[in-house]
Protein backbone atom coordinates (compact mmCIF):
# COMPACT_ATOMS: atom_id res chain seq x y z
CA UNK A 1 0.00 0.00 0.00
CA UNK A 2 2.51 2.71 1.10
CA UNK A 3 4.17 2.09 -2.65
CA UNK A 4 1.07 2.48 -4.44
CA UNK A 5 0.31 5.91 -2.39
CA UNK A 6 3.95 6.76 -2.62
CA UNK A 7 3.73 6.48 -6.79
CA UNK A 8 0.38 7.99 -6.95
CA UNK A 9 2.04 11.34 -5.21
CA UNK A 10 5.24 10.86 -7.42
CA UNK A 11 2.49 10.71 -10.33
CA UNK A 12 0.76 13.90 -9.41
CA UNK A 13 4.23 15.44 -9.19
CA UNK A 14 5.29 14.64 -12.54
CA UNK A 15 1.61 15.85 -13.92
CA UNK A 16 2.19 18.73 -12.38
CA UNK A 17 5.81 19.57 -13.97
CA UNK A 18 4.71 18.36 -17.17
CA UNK A 19 1.78 20.91 -17.49
CA UNK A 20 4.62 23.52 -16.01
CA UNK A 21 6.10 22.41 -19.71
CA UNK A 22 2.71 22.94 -21.42
CA UNK A 23 2.90 26.29 -20.13
CA UNK A 24 6.58 26.66 -21.50
CA UNK A 25 5.43 25.49 -25.13
CA UNK A 26 2.07 27.56 -25.52
CA UNK A 27 4.51 30.39 -24.88
CA UNK A 28 6.85 29.23 -27.19
CA UNK A 29 4.68 28.66 -29.39
CA UNK A 30 2.94 32.15 -29.28
CA UNK A 31 6.31 34.26 -29.11
CA UNK A 32 7.74 31.76 -32.34
CA UNK A 33 3.56 32.50 -34.45
CA UNK A 34 4.21 36.26 -33.83
CA UNK A 35 7.37 35.93 -35.95
CA UNK A 36 5.35 34.16 -38.53
CA UNK A 37 1.73 36.23 -38.21
CA UNK A 38 0.48 32.45 -36.98
CA UNK A 39 -1.58 32.77 -33.99
CA UNK A 40 -2.01 30.16 -31.44
CA UNK A 41 -5.67 30.05 -30.77
CA UNK A 42 -6.68 30.27 -27.04
CA UNK A 43 -3.25 30.23 -25.97
CA UNK A 44 -3.58 32.37 -22.58
CA UNK A 45 -6.35 30.47 -21.56
CA UNK A 46 -4.92 27.05 -21.89
CA UNK A 47 -1.83 28.57 -20.33
CA UNK A 48 -4.33 29.41 -17.18
CA UNK A 49 -5.93 26.10 -17.39
CA UNK A 50 -2.30 24.17 -17.15
CA UNK A 51 -0.96 26.84 -13.86
CA UNK A 52 -4.15 25.51 -12.50
CA UNK A 53 -3.39 21.73 -12.97
CA UNK A 54 -0.08 21.95 -12.12
CA UNK A 55 -1.03 23.66 -8.84
CA UNK A 56 -3.58 21.72 -7.30
CA UNK A 57 -1.83 18.49 -8.95
CA UNK A 58 1.42 19.49 -6.82
CA UNK A 59 -0.78 19.80 -3.59
CA UNK A 60 0.16 16.18 -2.34
CA UNK A 61 3.62 15.44 -3.71
CA UNK A 62 4.47 19.03 -2.06
CA UNK A 63 2.57 18.20 1.47
CA UNK A 64 4.67 14.77 1.49
CA UNK A 65 7.47 16.42 0.73
CA UNK A 66 7.63 19.01 3.43
CA UNK A 67 7.19 21.82 0.77
CA UNK A 68 3.90 23.75 1.82
CA UNK A 69 4.51 26.28 4.34
CA UNK A 70 4.20 25.85 8.22
CA UNK A 71 4.47 27.73 11.10
CA UNK A 72 6.41 25.72 13.66
CA UNK A 73 6.79 28.52 15.51
CA UNK A 74 4.59 26.59 18.61
CA UNK A 75 5.13 23.17 17.48
CA UNK A 76 8.71 23.24 18.48
CA UNK A 77 8.27 24.57 21.44
CA UNK A 78 5.93 21.59 22.56
CA UNK A 79 7.09 18.41 24.34
CA UNK A 80 6.95 15.34 22.07
CA UNK A 81 3.74 13.83 23.31
CA UNK A 82 1.92 17.32 22.89
CA UNK A 83 3.11 18.01 19.57
CA UNK A 84 1.82 14.44 18.52
CA UNK A 85 -1.21 15.47 19.09
CA UNK A 86 -1.14 18.99 17.80
CA UNK A 87 -0.16 17.10 14.55
CA UNK A 88 -3.05 14.46 15.13
CA UNK A 89 -5.39 18.04 15.22
CA UNK A 90 -3.83 19.71 12.16
CA UNK A 91 -4.26 16.21 9.97
CA UNK A 92 -7.45 16.31 10.97
CA UNK A 93 -8.62 19.84 10.37
CA UNK A 94 -6.44 19.40 6.79
CA UNK A 95 -8.45 16.20 6.06
CA UNK A 96 -12.03 17.60 6.43
CA UNK A 97 -10.81 21.06 4.04
CA UNK A 98 -9.30 18.95 1.69
CA UNK A 99 -11.86 16.51 1.74
CA UNK A 100 -14.27 19.37 1.74
CA UNK A 101 -12.82 21.22 -1.29
CA UNK A 102 -12.73 18.14 -3.24
CA UNK A 103 -16.15 17.69 -3.05
CA UNK A 104 -17.27 20.65 -3.69
CA UNK A 105 -14.80 20.51 -6.98
CA UNK A 106 -16.72 17.32 -7.98
CA UNK A 107 -20.06 19.49 -7.53
CA UNK A 108 -18.65 22.12 -9.68
CA UNK A 109 -17.67 19.51 -12.90
CA UNK A 110 -20.60 17.36 -12.40
CA UNK A 111 -22.23 20.72 -12.93
CA UNK A 112 -20.23 22.17 -15.92
CA UNK A 113 -20.69 18.23 -17.43
CA UNK A 114 -24.54 19.01 -17.15
CA UNK A 115 -24.58 22.46 -18.42
CA UNK A 116 -21.81 21.11 -20.81
CA UNK A 117 -19.84 24.52 -19.65
CA UNK A 118 -17.25 25.92 -22.25
CA UNK A 119 -14.63 28.32 -21.85
CA UNK A 120 -15.09 31.77 -23.69
CA UNK A 121 -11.98 31.53 -25.49
CA UNK A 122 -11.25 31.16 -29.53
CA UNK A 123 -11.31 27.65 -28.90
CA UNK A 124 -14.20 26.26 -26.65
CA UNK A 125 -12.86 23.90 -24.39
CA UNK A 126 -15.08 22.09 -21.38
CA UNK A 127 -14.34 23.25 -18.01
CA UNK A 128 -15.21 19.72 -17.19
CA UNK A 129 -11.27 19.10 -18.27
CA UNK A 130 -9.69 21.99 -16.14
CA UNK A 131 -11.55 21.10 -13.48
CA UNK A 132 -11.33 17.28 -13.56
CA UNK A 133 -7.01 18.31 -12.86
CA UNK A 134 -8.05 20.30 -9.74
CA UNK A 135 -10.82 17.09 -9.06
CA UNK A 136 -7.87 15.26 -8.50
CA UNK A 137 -5.18 16.89 -6.98
CA UNK A 138 -7.46 17.56 -4.12
CA UNK A 139 -8.44 14.27 -4.01
CA UNK A 140 -5.05 12.75 -4.18
CA UNK A 141 -4.10 15.66 -1.45
CA UNK A 142 -7.37 14.38 0.71
CA UNK A 143 -5.50 10.84 0.61
CA UNK A 144 -2.77 12.13 1.47
CA UNK A 145 -3.88 13.63 4.89
CA UNK A 146 -5.90 10.59 5.25
CA UNK A 147 -2.41 8.56 4.78
CA UNK A 148 -0.54 11.07 7.00
CA UNK A 149 -2.81 10.97 9.83
CA UNK A 150 -3.24 7.52 9.73
CA UNK A 151 0.43 7.40 10.42
CA UNK A 152 0.83 9.89 12.84
CA UNK A 153 -1.82 7.96 15.03
CA UNK A 154 -0.03 4.83 14.62
CA UNK A 155 2.77 7.10 16.75
CA UNK A 156 5.13 7.19 13.57
CA UNK A 157 7.05 10.97 12.77
CA UNK A 158 5.02 12.45 10.16
CA UNK A 159 6.51 12.44 6.52
CA UNK A 160 6.85 16.77 6.43
CA UNK A 161 8.31 17.03 9.58
CA UNK A 162 12.03 17.90 9.36
CA UNK A 163 11.75 19.75 12.82
CA UNK A 164 15.08 22.10 11.59
CA UNK A 165 14.18 25.85 11.73
CA UNK A 166 16.91 27.47 10.83
CA UNK A 167 15.95 30.83 11.80
CA UNK A 168 14.42 29.78 15.50
CA UNK A 169 16.48 26.74 16.57
CA UNK A 170 19.60 28.94 17.10
CA UNK A 171 20.82 27.06 20.92
CA UNK A 172 24.21 26.24 20.87
CA UNK A 173 25.99 23.97 18.09
CA UNK A 174 22.84 24.91 16.19
CA UNK A 175 23.38 28.04 14.89
CA UNK A 176 24.44 28.71 10.88
CA UNK A 177 27.49 29.64 11.83
CA UNK A 178 28.57 26.69 13.75
CA UNK A 179 26.98 23.80 11.38
CA UNK A 180 30.01 21.84 8.94
CA UNK A 181 29.13 22.02 5.26
CA UNK A 182 29.15 18.70 3.87
CA UNK A 183 31.60 19.83 1.47
CA UNK A 184 34.53 20.56 4.14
Amino acid sequence: MRAALDFLYKLCGVLAAISLAGIAVLILAQIIGRFFGVLVPSANELAGFLMAASSFLALAYAFRAGSHIRVNLVLLRLPPAARRWADIVCLAAGTLLAGYFAWYTWALVADSIRYNEVADGLVPIPLAFPQSAMLAGLTVLTIAFVDELISVIRGNTPSYDNSEDVVLDNGPGNGPSDRVEAND
